[in-house]
């Protein structure tokens, strides 16, 4: 074995760091792999064993039940969305005004505020429709929004 880049037959063998470096230009020419470090036996792990019975496991699995109670998996034909409860309760709200929904119907349609939650566009399609002072505070109470005063 020889260098590629300047011809030397000089190479070092770095068992420590894994390389075959040139002794005479410094280039790393090769990386030694040590297969004796790793272990082939098989174990076999039976992840079902004690499961129930571990504090940490039923805890882990309450809290995914809590989770996926509070979304709502939509299917239409485009895609599958997944909508929250107060994702839910934004898009029941809109039947509220048409003006309203017509707003939020071309957000939706442009794609803008997309990546937005859809309680955010909610609240901004009644802001854009002319809601404002108490009728606005209201809609951002009911969507669990907080309202910043200037």
């Amino acid at each position: 074995m020889q260098c590629p880049y300047c011809g030397s037959n000089d190479l070092i063998w770095d068992n420590i760091h894994g390389n075959i470096v040139c002794a005479s230009c410094g280039s790393v020419i090769d990386t030694l792999y040590d297969y004796s470090q790793i272990d082939t036996s098989e174990d076999i792990i039976d992840l079902n064993k004690n499961l129930s019975e571990r504090k940490e496991t039923r805890n882990f699995i309450k809290l995914t039940e809590t989770v996926s109670n509070k979304f709502r998996i939509i299917n239409n034909k485009k895609n599958m969305k997944f909508i929250t409860e107060d994702g839910e309760l934004a898009l029941s709200l809109l039947n509220m005004d048409k003006k309203v929904y017509k707003v939020y119907e071309y957000l939706e349609k442009n794609g803008i505020f997309c990546g937005r939650k859809i309680k955010i566009r909610v609240a901004l399609s009644f802001y854009i429709a002319g809601y404002r002072c108490k009728k606005m505070r209201n809609i951002l109470e009911k969507l669990h929004i907080n309202y910043l005063r200037s």
